[in-house]
C-alpha cells in the first residue's frame, strides 16, 4: 500500500512534529505527518475546486 520515500526535515521541525504527535496521541511521527499532509492536500484541493466553480459561474454570467 505504501511506497517508502525519504523526506528530509530540519531537526527542529521534526522535533516539533514529534512533540505534537505525542500530545495528539498519534502512534508515530510518520502517522502524524501523513495525516497533516492529507489534511493540507484536501484543503488545497477544495480551494482549487471552489476556484474552478467560480470561474464556470462567471463564464455562464452568474457572477461578475
Amino acid at each position: 500500500m505504501f511506497s517508502r520515500s525519504i523526506v528530509k526535515l530540519p531537526q527542529s521541525l521534526y522535533d516539533r512534529a514529534r512533540a505534537a504527535a505525542e500530545r495528539a496521541g498519534y502512534s508515530s511521527v510518520d502517522e502524524f505527518i501523513l495525516h497533516a499532509i492529507e489534511k493540507e492536500l484536501v484543503h488545497l484541493e477544495e480551494a482549487e475546486a471552489k476556484e474552478a466553480i467560480a470561474k464556470q459561474l462567471k463564464g455562464l454570467g452568474y457572477l461578475e
